[in-house]
């Protein structure tokens, strides 16, 4: 684990912003590990589906381009997915779906909102407010301390099997910001896995029986 040196307050303006601006929707699939609105930007594990881009990455380009270029500008480590938490209260938890080091900060308006390690050697309470920290946060148990105001956080880390993946990036084009996945630009969704196969008949016991005796 290490941390570096305090983020100005300026670099996390735009962001905030835009977020008071279109606040983020609420993840349902995230209430296990805490309470408040929590989405992902870049590349997310899927149910039944392969990992890919996820749909803010189309729905909200404008912002994860602010993203992006934070990330550029401050994390060291790397990665193909962003988590930005709004006004979220982490309960206690592990990021099971990430591999290797992960670069967190917290940012906004707020007191108290501590991260507290709850196993291993760096065990203890952490300030992150604007103040990053990195480490492997699938090995370590975590969560939030209780806190009063508007809290942000961002995560930046590497979801798993995500190497197939084509490189993404924002684009300016006729004044709107587009979401660029390679060579495509989407705007509407990605294309599902399965578009254009044939779908496989499935019949039950009676059925079969049935079409064997007209056979």
């Amino acid at each position: 684990m290490f941390t570096t040196s305090e983020i100005p307050e300026s670099e996390f303006s735009e962001i905030v912003k835009e977020l008071e601006r279109c606040p983020l929707p609420v993840n349902n699939y995230r209430n296990k590990s805490g309470v408040g609105r929590s989405q992902t930007f870049g590349i997310v594990n899927r149910r039944c589906m392969p990992p890919d881009y996820s749909r803010l990455c189309w729905t909200r380009p404008y912002l994860y381009k602010l993203l992006l270029d934070f990330g550029a500008q401050n994390v060291k480590v790397p990665y193909t997915s962003i988590t930005l938490n709004q006004d979220y209260k982490a309960a206690a938890h592990r990021d099971k779906g990430n591999v290797g080091m992960s670069f967190l900060v917290a940012f906004g308006n707020f007191q108290g909102g501590e991260l507290e390690l709850l196993e291993g050697d760096c065990s203890g309470t952490y300030d992150i407010n604007r103040k990053p920290i990195t480490t492997d946060f699938s090995k370590v148990l975590h969560c939030v301390k209780e806190y009063a105001g508007n809290r942000y956080s961002l995560v930046y880390y590497t979801a798993k099997k995500s190497g197939h993946l084509p490189a993404a990036s924002v684009i300016e084009q006729n004044g709107k910001y587009l979401f660029k996945r390679g060579d495509e630009i989407i705007t509407t969704g990605l294309a599902h896995p399965l578009k254009g196969r044939k779908r496989a008949m499935t019949f039950t016991r009676e059925e079969k029986e049935v079409s064997i005796a007209f056979e």
